[in-house]
């Protein structure tokens, strides 16, 4: 195993573009400074122990150790996206867990603890600790209250404690890859897996009580799941469609969805009105939200009044987002699509393919009209300058400013959903100071909905580094390609719904190409309505992305008492914080020494409090 350095793994985990509790961010401009022209941003550096309520045992373990180790620091963008403080602690530290405030600890992989850790855990555990494990017992099978574990390579997890905290309500298929199926000792168990009939087969979720502590162990590898998912397989050539021929992948253009790991018979669910299946339940949103509600339990139960930073401003739901392709640059459908637009009253992302644009009046109009300009990168059709290289996407990306006039581009969508490789385009929008990528989305009706990971916007992980690291770029996956034209309009509904339960973006293009077709102007605009009144508002792409880098901008500092002190670097607006509830119900608030009045809030099941915050400068927060 690789010797564990820590300020070496802090400034790793940095490179995201700002921790919820390690302070500082690093990165260019424009994931670091929301606004042009800004201050570039300082790089983390570590921290003393801040008593934080979630404590993360995360080190670097070798792929040698274990292949699926380079995920695991994946925990950190989990927790990063759900607005949870957290710190990092090397194991070496475990043995300060007595002499701090009560806390959760959460071990992110099945960790090779020496003999002094796992000593230290356990007698923590049993004096009243609280400790999750992920993808495995690291070797406190007797804490977790397992007998035995059997390696699982992939399989699906079942809940049997239906009305349990940790696995209630949960829809999707549950699909995982790695870790362990246990066997259970003492532990209750929550949920099983099975991955056929010769397969690795047992508990998947076990609680337990151990002494005066409480511990749950996630035995799948949740944290290489979500990535697997996520990322999927490296693509150099065609995928393998179902056996249905419901989604012809292998049509000679390699794609995001050549890479797809997901099942089709088990994966997919039918959609009226046709019944065709479809990627309807986003399978990594539930892995998060195990890995969230198993946190939120043991906080719970723990007397621990955990805050939350909330998705979204004003309260939001979730956001909506709508993104054209200009496939064709025909001036005449652009101006008709983006008639439509305005009279829904919302701003989306247009994607400009190269070459031809539009005349250089039509970007000024978008624009002066809040509009965002993003790139289209082209290398499906083949050409010198439109196949697949990091030359021909730079090339592009320096067309469209000088076509559009603009000093700045957020992001890009790949024509066709055009991909190669596994994490290639990443890099190339990092080399092109870019925010975001939002082309891993389906080119077909059956890969419809969620094949390629969640609604959550993303960080990616460069897992294939030396060091593994987090790309300075968003992902923020597509739903559907064009109602009515690609698959009925009745889909949109239902995928809308997906990305609202799970808090996350509903993102759907529309093509000018198609506007002007029977029924997809009045279906798009009937979709922002139905967005509108569940609580969702449409925002750009940029909107997200910036709103995001803000809202995870925020660095907190955790005092014995159970306070904390949020610093925003940057202002963010109309924030909601979030108090769980603990077991023992809700503890007044205070901010800045003033008691406030809050609301009723669930999450996950979870019964939280919630109050409305404009973050500026330093706010504390107390929760007694």
């Amino acid at each position: 195993m690789k010797p564990f350095n820590r300020r070496v793994f802090l400034s790793t985990v940095a490179v995201a573009g700002g921790s919820l509790t390690l302070g500082g961010r690093i990165g260019p401009r424009c994931l670091a400074d929301p606004q042009p022209g800004g201050t570039p941003a300082p790089t983390a550096v570590a921290t003393s122990p801040s008593n934080a309520p979630i404590v993360v045992v995360a080190p670097a373990v070798s792929a040698d150790v274990d292949p699926r180790a380079p995920a695991w620091i994946y925990v950190v963008e989990i927790l990063r996206r759900a607005g949870v403080f957290f710190e990092l602690l090397p194991p070496a530290e475990l043995p300060q867990l007595f002499r701090r405030p009560k806390c959760v600890v959460l071990l992110a992989g099945n960790l090779p603890l020496g003999t002094a850790e796992r000593e230290a855990l356990t007698k923590w555990v049993k004096q009243g600790g609280a400790l999750i494990g992920v993808g495995g017992v690291s070797s406190l099978a007797e804490v977790f209250g397992v007998s035995g574990e059997t390696p699982l390579s992939e399989g699906w997890m079942k809940v049997v404690a239906t009305d349990h905290p940790v696995t209630s309500n949960l829809r999707s298929s549950l699909h995982v890859f790695g870790g362990y199926a246990l066997t259970r000792g003492k532990g209750t168990v929550l949920a099983e897996v099975a991955s056929g009939k010769q397969g690795a087969q047992g508990g998947a979720v076990l609680e337990n009580r151990f002494g005066e502590g409480r511990a749950i162990v996630l035995g799948p590898d949740l944290l290489f799941s979500i990535v697997h998912i996520q990322q999927g397989r490296p693509v150099f050539q065609d995928g393998y469609p179902p056996p249905d021929e419901s989604a012809p992948i292998n049509e000679g253009i390699l794609k995001a969805e050549d890479g797809l790991v997901l099942d089709w018979q088990r994966d997919r669910t039918p959609l009226p009105p046709d019944n065709k299946p479809v990627f309807l339940e986003p399978i990594s949103d539930e892995l998060r939200e195990l890995v969230l509600r198993s946190v939120f339990y043991l906080a719970r139960e723990q007397g621990i009044a955990l805050p939350l930073l909330w998705y979204w401003p004003r309260g939001l739901k979730a956001v909506g987002h709508i993104s054209h392709d200009s496939d064709g640059n025909d001036p005449q459908k652009a101006a008709a699509l983006l008639e439509v637009m305005n009279r829904c009253q919302i701003k989306s992302t247009w994607c400009i393919i190269y070459p031809g644009g539009y005349p250089r009046d039509f970007y000024r109009k978008l624009a002066e009209q809040g509009f965002e300009i993003a790139l289209h990168y082209d290398a499906r059709t083949g050409g010198k300058q439109t196949s697949w290289s990091k030359e021909n996407f730079l090339f592009q990306h320096q067309w469209l400013l000088q076509e559009a006039g603009l000093n700045e581009l957020a992001g890009n969508k790949n024509h066709f959903t055009r991909w190669e490789g596994r994490l290639d385009l990443y890099r190339w929008c990092e080399a092109a100071g870019l925010l975001y990528d939002q082309s891993r989305g389906p080119s077909k009706q059956g890969t419809i909905g969620f094949p390629l990971g969640g609604s959550q916007p993303y960080v990616p992980l460069d897992d294939e580094a030396a060091s593994p690291r987090f790309f300075r770029v968003f992902q923020v996956n597509m739903l559907t390609q064009d109602l009515v034209v690609v698959c009925p309009g009745e889909y949109g509904k239902p995928l809308l719904d997906s990305a609202r339960r799970h808090h996350g973006v509903a993102h759907f293009l529309f093509h000018p190409a198609h506007i002007q077709k029977p029924g997809v102007a009045d279906t798009l605009a009937a979709l922002v309505d139905y967005g509108l009144s569940q609580d969702m508002e449409w925002w750009t792409n940029e909107q997200i992305c910036r709103w995001e880098l803000q809202r995870r901008a925020v660095e907190s500092r955790f005092f014995p008492d159970g306070s904390v002190a949020l610093h925003a670097p940057r202002p963010v607006r109309e924030a909601t914080i979030l108090v769980l509830n603990p077991a023992q119900g809700p503890r007044p608030i205070a901010i800045n020494g003033q008691a406030v009045k809050t609301e009723p809030w669930t999450l996950y099941g979870f019964a939280f409090q919630g109050l409305k915050v404009d973050l500026t400068g330093e706010v504390h927060v107390r929760m007694s």
